[in-house]
């Protein structure tokens, strides 16, 4: 039995002694790359599988092409090479191929699978209205200063944009970072419960048994790939010729089709979902201070006038659709560690107030978000800083701004 030695380093040293001990000997082929069947999703530009599009846009399932699987849910058309090669596999147990134990013993019956994005980023979400009303409002702005939901609204704002402790607040950046998983696509599911860290349980129960080569040649065939780092999890694999001829049944004949069709660009509901907590918290925060107090003179003397807070049921955006477009802005800049200079984001804030006006909210949020998306791969350590590396260069900012994406014409799938 093969063994991931340990070593009397300190933990933080140990996992990544062990990481990258598995990435070099977990998988025999190709110096530790593993199989075609094999394929790595931490590796730069398929960190984002499933969650960014060809054209970088950020992506959430359209829970409408949902089709349940067992006790979970995924595409339907992964739903359907998902039952042809669950079908060959119950063939392999008849015909003495494969033994029904070990990686089959439930006949890659799915344990996980979909799970929703969106539930995810509200939770994260409900941590931050939490402190902003229980702590950032009492100690920093002053309860008296929260008189009606225009206030909340107002002070919310300021507090993300000048404070250092958060930098996410959109779903489209939340959902390009490692918060999100690849079991938020519809795209996989595990079949075997094994946690993360659990490698040498990996190699004894899934990579070192017999039925393993099955499962490369069993995965090949029907569209799936086996994840590199969690053998447990298969990925269905969006540009598999394996799976064409059912992605052709639902028209799904290209990768744009297939982002156009089954999923929902983020940004066109970034706004909505972040308004329609605000007024979920404003309505809890004036059940825990329901009063505010003015101080007022009167005849000479000072006094205290106190108004009671109503909650807030109205429009969620108080202000008009320019407050919106330009507090996007000023959110999405800040999310990407503020890329553009003052001036330039006058301008930004300026072209989208006029798409706005001149057109709709949707081309203004649509600008916006071709302003940004790209942000994703213009960071330090980045995708164009290890391609450099790789080369023996280095670039700079600019260069990388205008690099374009690792993603055009969609490499990464």
């Amino acid at each position: 039995m093969r063994q991931l030695k340990s070593t009397n380093k300190s933990i933080s040293s140990v996992r990544f002694l062990n990481r990258k001990l598995w990435n070099l000997t977990a998988y025999p082929e190709n110096n530790g790359l593993g199989g075609k069947s094999v394929k790595d999703f931490h590796f730069v530009e398929r960190l984002n599988y499933g969650v960014v599009d060809q054209k970088n846009n950020s992506i959430i399932p359209n829970e409408n092409f949902l089709v349940s699987v067992g006790d979970g849910r995924m595409f339907d058309f992964v739903a359907d090479s998902y039952s042809l090669m669950r079908l060959n596999c119950l063939a392999g147990f008849q015909n003495g191929n494969v033994l029904k134990d070990g990686i089959f013993v439930d006949s890659l019956n799915p344990i996980l699978s979909y799970s929703n994005p969106k539930l995810k980023y509200g939770r994260y979400l409900d941590n931050i209205f939490q402190f902003y009303n229980e702590t950032h409002i009492p100690n920093t702005i002053g309860n008296n200063n929260i008189t009606q939901y225009a206030d909340y609204v107002n002070h919310f704002f300021n507090f993300f944009l000048n404070q250092n402790q958060t930098d996410i607040l959109t779903m489209s950046k939340w959902n390009t970072t490692n918060r999100s998983s690849l079991l938020d696509t519809g795209l996989a599911f595990s079949y075997m419960n094994i946690p993360y860290d659990a490698d040498q349980r990996k190699l004894d129960e899934i990579i070192d048994t017999q039925q393993f080569e099955f499962l490369k040649n069993l995965t090949l065939n029907h569209g799936f790939s086996i994840n590199h780092n969690n053998p447990n999890i298969l990925v269905y694999d969006l540009s598999s010729p394996a799976g064409s001829s059912i992605r052709y049944n639902y028209g799904l004949y290209t990768l744009e089709l297939i982002f156009e069709n089954r999923f929902v660009k983020t940004y066109t509901i970034d706004t909505e979902l972040l308004f329609n907590k605000i007024i979920l918290y404003y309505n809890k925060y004036v059940e825990s201070f329901p009063l505010s107090r003015k101080p007022v003179v009167k005849c000479g003397k000072t006094t205290s006038e106190y108004r009671i807070l109503e909650k807030y049921f109205g429009d969620p955006n108080p202000f008009g659709a320019g407050f919106e477009v330009e507090q996007y802005c000023k959110v999405r800049n800040k999310e990407e560690g503020s890329p553009y200079s003052s001036q330039k984001m006058k301008n930004v804030i300026k072209k989208a107030k006029y798409l706005q006006k001149k057109l709709d909210k949707e081309s203004a949020m649509s600008y916006i978000n071709d302003m940004f998306r790209d942000q994703l791969w213009n960071k330090y350590n980045g995708f164009h800083d290890l391609k450099a590396k790789l080369e023996g260069k280095t670039t700079t900012i600019s260069q990388r701004q205008r690099g374009g994406s690792p993603r055009a014409g969609g490499s990464s799938y």
